[in-house]
């Protein structure tokens, strides 16, 4: 699964590989730097959140991902132009088949005041890297992108291209998943939820880029590409799916999936739920569509329609999304519906319907309120 990481790349490389594959660098601040690793120690912490392969010390979340490392950020200076080599980036990303980008920055106000983006600019529409990155989307990517880190400062909301509506933005709680409070809050400026999910980004597991030893670093720099690497590992295990399947299991599966908020968006994921989530339907039959339960979420009843035939027995189960089975029914089909009841205590959260019925056999996502 090739994912890209889209940032300022350092020296120490041999503190990697030969653990993960790289594809070639590429410099797209300064075509002519003659080691892309010698720009900055910011990419060599988030790629070791990713790729480090250290056993019994630190294993990144893909560390048997294929990785380009292409630089769009200037460390140096913060100007508009950054934002266009960012697109370039990624529409050379594009070119040679990347899945994913990480993207541990975001843009607000640059070093001339007269390119500084307003709040009003975070509108998923606006800058170029939000229209960059939605397109990438487009094109079948997915961007994971950090939130930023102006929660308690006086920006305080995310920044580009975090606000795209395509973008899969992440940001921070610390060990005990508890909001970190420099994490970039939504909503954006048109009143969107964000960020998406949030992951471990205060005080999370680094390689020291100058010696290799392992130390511990905050920023949503490190919440998004710990989110790239399991997202990464998600698609590897359900290819057939599309980005925005993958981005929409993700969400489903996370702590806030029924209540998500400005702070956390849908919560932690839990992707062996989101795997469950992809795969639990994968063999869906044409009658699918033919089934309908409501109402949606559902509370305490749900009620389902479903194609009569005459005589068959219908047997009717109700799986979380580890695919335990948390209820079952077997009843005559005589009208082609029936009301469930007794749902009082069943957590809230997404289930998968199955309905068996004669020689046929649906499955239908239902959410308890």
């Amino acid at each position: 699964m090739p994912v890209l990481n889209a940032d300022g790349l350092s020296v120490l490389l041999a503190h990697f590989g030969p653990m993960i594959s790289f594809g070639m660098g590429k410099d797209f601040v300064n075509p002519q730097t003659p080691d892309i690793f010698d720009s900055h120690t910011h990419g060599s912490s988030v790629l070791s959140t990713m790729g480090a392969n250290l056993p019994g010390q630190m294993v990144g979340t893909a560390p048997k991902a294929d990785y380009w490392l292409l630089r769009s950020e200037d460390g140096g200076t913060e100007y508009l132009i950054e934002e266009l080599n960012w697109v370039s980036a990624a529409e050379f990303a594009d070119s040679v088949g990347v899945d994913i980008i990480n993207s541990s920055l975001g843009y607000t106000t640059f070093d001339d005041p007269s390119q500084d983006h307003t709040y009003e600019d975070m509108d998923g529409n606006t800058t170029i890297i939000t229209r960059g990155a939605d397109m990438a989307v487009s094109k079948g990517m997915i961007v994971v992108n950090s939130a930023g880190n102006s929660g308690n400062g006086f920006w305080q909301y995310i920044g580009a291209p975090a606000d795209g509506d395509s973008v899969f933005s992440i940001g921070a709680v610390d060990g005990s998943g508890n909001y970190a409070s420099f994490s970039s809050t939504g909503p954006t400026a048109d009143g969107r939820l964000k960020p998406n999910v949030v992951a471990q980004g205060q005080g999370s597991a680094i390689v020291n880029p100058y010696d290799g030893t392992i130390g511990f670093g905050s920023g949503t720099s490190f919440s998004s590409p710990i989110t790239a690497g399991m997202v990464a590992c998600l698609w590897q295990a359900n290819p057939m799916k599309r980005n925005t399947e993958i981005m929409q299991a993700i969400e489903q599966s996370a702590t806030l999936a029924n209540d998500p908020d400005n702070y956390l968006g849908f919560g932690i994921p839990d992707y062996v739920s989101a795997h469950t989530l992809l795969t639990v339907i994968e063999e869906e039959s044409d009658m699918d569509s033919q089934i309908r339960a409501f109402p949606v979420p559902f509370e305490n009843e749900l009620y389902i329609e479903f194609p009569l035939v005459d005589n068959a027995e219908v047997n009717i189960e109700l799986l979380d999304v580890t695919g335990k089975s948390v209820y079952t029914a077997t009843q005559q089909n005589i009208s082609g519906s029936t009301n469930l009841k007794g749902f009082q205590n069943l957590k809230s959260g997404f289930y998968i319907l199955k309905v068996n019925y004669g020689t046929q056999s649906a499955s239908a996502k239902v959410m308890k309120k």
